[in-house]
């Protein structure tokens, strides 16, 4: 396992990567057609800004990005076959892994970093709900149930004092939440970028959950089946180059970045804002997986048991 990074080089934006991008695909490397699931917020967009830029054809890589509702629904279809690699929560790739599901994450995603704000947990500008501490009872959206989204709304509820297990909690589609809140079907919700910038004008935010967690802890990762990634080796590592490079360029371009969201999720956003891992740090994956495990969303897990360093 490699070394302890700082955490600055998480959030780097190195011209080195991006330079590879540009770099011919190496000799006898597989370029078998690959299916990727990739997710409607910008915690999941790595892949989209890797296609929009070539860095997949520049490794060689035939890669075919499909979007789905969430991340259960992506490790449905990696668990069943049909597609070869995805990008979930690390909390439920946890999840997935405890239910012996033979996965491990190769390939880092987002990261949380309190110091650029991409998600809130929302209510309309008239709601009577002053606090996160006043949400025991209530209805929230979140984008996939027992999901990261209502583990950081309960995480937050509960560091406030408030009643986490009495809250009540409906999976929504992101675009659809913000509507939810105004039409009043849901008392609040967990807004991850875009939707969340598109939404700080129309709606009122109690805080940023994902802040309960940590400052600075991994939100999604890049996984796949044990058996896949053992036989195909040289694709994963070039795979995990591309998408990385992708995470990079955003967070330097961050408007023509917004340009791939715009397209890809038909989002309104004007200025990209998550942050991206460029390496594995096992102690920000435990941060998330030890809150999850407090929370009753996993059993005590070891970041080491869903991470292979390649």
């Amino acid at each position: 396992m490699p070394d302890r990074i700082t955490r600055a080089a998480w959030i780097s934006s190195s011209a080195a990567l991006c330079v590879g991008a540009a770099l011919p695909r190496p000799a006898g490397a597989q370029a078998a057609p690959l299916s990727v699931g990739a997710g409607l917020i910008e915690p999941q967009a790595q892949a989209y800004y890797a296609r929009a830029n070539g860095f997949f054809k520049a490794r060689g890589l035939d890669v075919d990005v499909v979007t789905l509702a969430n991340g259960a629904a992506t490790t449905a279809a990696v668990a069943g076959g049909t597609m070869q690699i995805g990008i979930t929560s690390v909390l439920g790739l946890a999840q997935a892994i405890g239910r012996g599901l033979p996965f491990v994450t190769f390939a880092p995603g987002a990261i949380h970093d309190s110091r650029y704000p991409a998600s809130g947990l929302m209510v309309a500008p008239d709601s009577k709900i002053t606090s996160a501490k006043d949400l025991g009872g209530k209805t929230v959206a979140v984008s996939t149930l027992k999901g990261l989204d209502q583990l950081v709304a309960s995480a937050l509820v509960s560091k406030l004092g408030g009643d986490a297990g009495s809250m009540k909690f409906v999976e929504l589609r992101p675009p659809e939440m913000a509507t939810a809140i105004l039409a009043g079907r849901v008392d609040a919700a967990n807004l991850e970028d875009p939707e969340f910038t598109a939404a700080r004008s129309k709606l009122r935010m109690l805080g940023d959950a994902e802040d309960a967690v940590g400052n600075i802890f991994v939100e999604t990762t890049w996984f796949t089946t044990r058996d896949w990634l053992t036989q195909n080796l040289a694709t994963a590592r070039l795979f995990r180059d591309a998408v990385v490079a992708g995470g990079v360029w955003a967070m330097a371009n961050p408007a023509p970045a917004a340009l791939v969201l715009q397209r890809d999720l038909k989002s309104q956003t004007n200025r990209a804002t998550q942050r991206f891992g460029t390496r594995f740090n096992l102690a920000d994956y435990q941060l998330l997986l030890d809150a999850a495990a407090r929370l009753k969303f996993i059993n005590p897990t070891d970041a080491s048991a869903i991470v292979m360093a390649i």
